[in-house]
Order: C-alpha cells, then structure tokens, then sequence
C-alpha cells in the first residue's frame, strides 16, 4: 500500500470512528432533541391564535394566557412557565409571517408542532438542494447546515430557515440569470426583516431585471400585512415592536450582536443600541461593495446576495445563533470557488459557522457530531491534511474547553414583580427576563469568539476575492459585466 492509500484509510478510519460515536451520542439526547422542544412555536401558535380572535399578536394579552397553555411538560419552558405566571414571550415577526400559523393555531398543538417540524426540515433539504445547484457538494452542504439550521432551527421552532432557503433560491436564480424569480426569492427573505433588507438591496441595486418583481412582491406582502393587522397595526410593528424588542434583549447573553458587545464591556444603553444600528448600516454597505467586487472576480452571481447576507448577522443589534446560517450559503460558495490560500480560510469559517457553539457547550452529546462534521467538510473540500488537521484540533480543544465549565444562567423562576398591562407589548414582559438572565460570565462572551473570528474571515477572504479579478477568463469577465 503506498503513502496516498495509506493516508486515504487512515483519514476513512477517523471518520468511520467519528461517525459512530457521534451517531452513539446523538441517540442518547432524549429531552435535548429538538423535536421536543421547538421553543419559540408557542409563541408563533399563540401569535396566529391571537389573529384568528381578531386581536393583536404583539400585545402581552392574549399571548401570556396562551403560552401558558402550550408551554407544559418537562423541558425547560414546561417548567419555566409552571414557575412564573406573569411571563410571556413574544412573537416580534411581521405581520405576513403569520398567515401559515393563523392555520396552524386552528389545529391542536401536537399535530401543528408535527407540520412546523416537517416545514423546516423541508426548507434545510430544500436549501442543501439549491446549493448543491450551485457547485456545492450536496453532502458537503448537508453536513453544514445538519447542526448548525437544522439542529438550531428545530429545536427553536424559528421561521429564519424559511428566509434562509429564500436567500439561497435567490442566489441560484441570480445565477441562472433569471432575474425575476430571483427579485421574488429575494422580497421573501423579508421573513426575517434584518436578514432581509441587505438582500433586497443588492437584487435593486445590482439584478435591474429584478426590480419589478421585488416592488411587486413586497406590495403584496405589504398588503398580506394590512388585512392581518390594519394600517395602524402594521404602523406599530414597525414603530414599535421591532426597537423595543432590539432594546430588550441588550443584555441577553444569547445575542451576538455589536450592542450586546459593547454593553458587555460597560457601554451605556442609550450608547450601545445607536451604536449597533450605525453598524449594522454600516456592514450592509460593506456587503454590498464586497458582493458585487467577490461576484465579478469569480464570476458568481449568487454573491451578490449572499455576501449583504453575511453582514446582516455581523455585528447590528440584534442577532442569535438562529440567524447565523445566513452566513453559510456565502461560505459555502468561496469555500468552493476560491484557490491558493484563501481555499482553507473559507473552509476553516463553514466549520465554524456549521457549529452551533452555544448548544454544543451545553449539550456534550453533540460534542462528536460537531468534529464529525467538520472532518467530513474539510475532507470532502480536499483541504491539505496538516491545515485540516490544526483547524480540527483548534475547533475541538475550545469545544471541551468550554465545556469543561457547562453554561449557567440565573433561571427566574419566581413570579416576576411587575404587573403588565394587557394591552401593551410583551417585549415589556420579555425585558425584565432578558435582564433577570443577563450574565458577567466571561465564557457567555468567549463561547461566541469562534463565530465572529469566522464571520470576519469570510468577509476577508471576499475582500481578498475581489482583489484577484484574474481568477476568470477574459471571456468569462465580459459575460458578466452586466453584474
């Protein structure tokens, strides 16, 4: 047996090896599974029960009785709502979101959790699909949307992996050169709204054949929105609810956000969220220069997209760890596409960002399947083996560093002391929990560095990207100077 069969077996072993572990440790999750917990449905479920009575979603009654009723059992918010009656949590999504779960809420529970769950694993497969479509390995993107959004989105319950199959649609019809079915897709990432505003931006300003089919989209959702909530209720989402939920959750230690940063580190409120926003427009501008620079040099029309797409979860004021696969259709594709030593970079930043680092320090059975997937992803891209092998070691020493202290937050479980009003938003409600579990733990902050250092990569290796306009034939230049 020569050297490269030799080297071939060894790695086929460990990944053998890995997979059987993390397979072993995976079924051994029991309530951990994300299929039994779906944390935010109930509050989307109630939401739509809200508008099916003709009242608003946003408002803490009837969200509070609702939530109460949903949320039992076991788990975490089983216990936490049995605990503390005057909590409720809410569902801060536009209006046009909750048209499917207005459907959703006139089933019982049990069977509406089961087509939610179905849902997002059908838009991740979808989404796998579509970039396999553009050049990437299907199982390569398989392995790196497994925790990171189908894992994350599920055990949340969240509608961000709808926005994100949006994002990735858009991004293969830019590529196909069909326009207007890419201005559709790119309107939907609206779903998310601060996911979805860098995307829309770049089809306007870079897709021109896009743009009819944008305004005409946005209208009709813009219209969607009216007959849900009226011109006033829509006005209040967008006055109201959208800057007060940013402003509850400034010390949450669940956020990745830029004002989560600086409030960390002693920045005043009043200081801290302006802060976030300027950067968060800031970046938007940054990823649509980056895009189309990136889109030119390789000839990708899809990084028009997917780059803003990057920026919307790098710094601003508000982002979770759900949000962050906005970030790996970009990776996924300069991890595909780029040559020399900006190849491995892009790689080293999917595993990263394939990690959901806050469930994985929390959750030691996912330890395993995390380096397994990141082995498979750095082999399958044919990284060189002694880069592959440092970016492996490093990702599993801060993994059982980490989990060598498990995460602890103070869990309020004793009846909050102020009393809310019906009619006002439950974001008032969700402030004084965010704050009764905010933290000074350092390791809240550190577990988070991994993800950043990643983002920040990405968007170096763009720039780096679009320095390098040799990569393309002189043909292949001309064929997308329309860009």
């Amino acid at each position: 047996m020569n050297a490269l069969l030799l080297r071939r077996a060894i790695v086929g072993a460990v990944l053998a090896v890995l997979a059987i572990i993390a397979l072993r440790d995976v079924t051994r999750l029991g309530d951990a599974a994300p299929w039994r917990t779906m944390d935010d449905f109930a509050d989307f479920y109630c939401a739509g029960a809200a508008l099916n009575a003709r009242v608003s979603p946003y408002t803490y009654e009837p969200l509070r009785t609702c939530e109460h009723m949903v949320n039992t059992g076991a788990g975490f918010r089983g216990r936490l709502f049995a605990a503390n009656r005057s909590i409720a949590i809410p569902a801060p999504q536009p209006p046009f979101d909750f048209l499917p779960f207005r459907a959703l809420a006139r089933l019982n529970v049990p069977q509406a959790r089961f087509i939610d769950a179905v849902a997002i694993l059908l838009a991740v497969l979808l989404s796998a699909a579509a970039l396999a479509r553009l050049g990437v390995p299907l199982d390569v993107s398989l392995a790196a949307l497994a925790l990171s959004t189908g894992y994350v989105e599920l055990n949340t319950g969240q509608v961000v992996p709808f926005a994100s199959l949006a994002l990735v649609l858009s991004g293969l019809a830019l590529a196909a050169k069909r326009d207007r079915a890419a201005g559709v897709a790119a309107a939907l990432t609206a779903i998310e709204p601060t996911l979805g505003v860098p995307v829309v931006a770049a089809a306007l300003l870079f897709a021109p054949r896009a743009r009819l089919a944008i305004l005409i989209t946005a209208a009709l959702l813009a219209i969607v929105s009216l007959t849900q909530l009226g011109f006033h209720g829509t006005v209040a989402y967008l006055a109201g609810v959208l800057p007060a939920h940013a402003a509850s959750e400034i010390h949450f230690p669940y956020q990745y956000s830029l004002t989560y940063v600086l409030a960390y580190f002693g920045v005043p409120d009043a200081i801290a969220q302006p802060a976030g926003e300027l950067s968060y427009f800031a970046l938007v501008g940054i990823g649509l220069w980056l895009g189309q620079r990136s889109a030119g040099a390789l000839g990708r029309r899809e990084l028009l997209v997917f780059l803003p797409a990057v920026c919307a979860v790098t710094g601003g004021t508000f982002v979770h760890q759900e949000e962050l696969c906005f970030a790996l259709p970009a990776a996924l594709v300069l991890a595909v596409a780029s040559r020399g030593g900006l190849k491995p970079v892009a790689a080293a930043a999917v595993c990263v960002l394939s990690v959901p680092w806050i469930l994985v320090w929390g959750i030691k059975q996912l330890f395993a399947a995390g380096l397994f997937l990141c082995a498979f992803i750095l082999v399958r891209l044919r990284i060189d083996l002694r880069i592959a092998v440092i970016t492996l070691a490093c990702i599993a020493a801060t993994v059982y560093a980490s989990e060598l202290r498990p995460p602890h937050l103070p869990v309020p479980l004793q009846p909050a002391p102020a009393v809310y009003a019906p009619g006002e938003i439950a974001e008032r409600a969700w402030r004084d929990y965010a704050e009764q579990r905010s933290t000074r733990d350092f390791l809240w902050f550190a577990i988070k560095l991994p993800t950043w250092i990643a983002l920040l990569g990405l968007l170096s290796v763009a720039f780096l990207t679009g320095s390098r306009p040799n990569q393309r034939s002189i043909g292949e230049r001309a064929d997308s100077a329309s860009i």
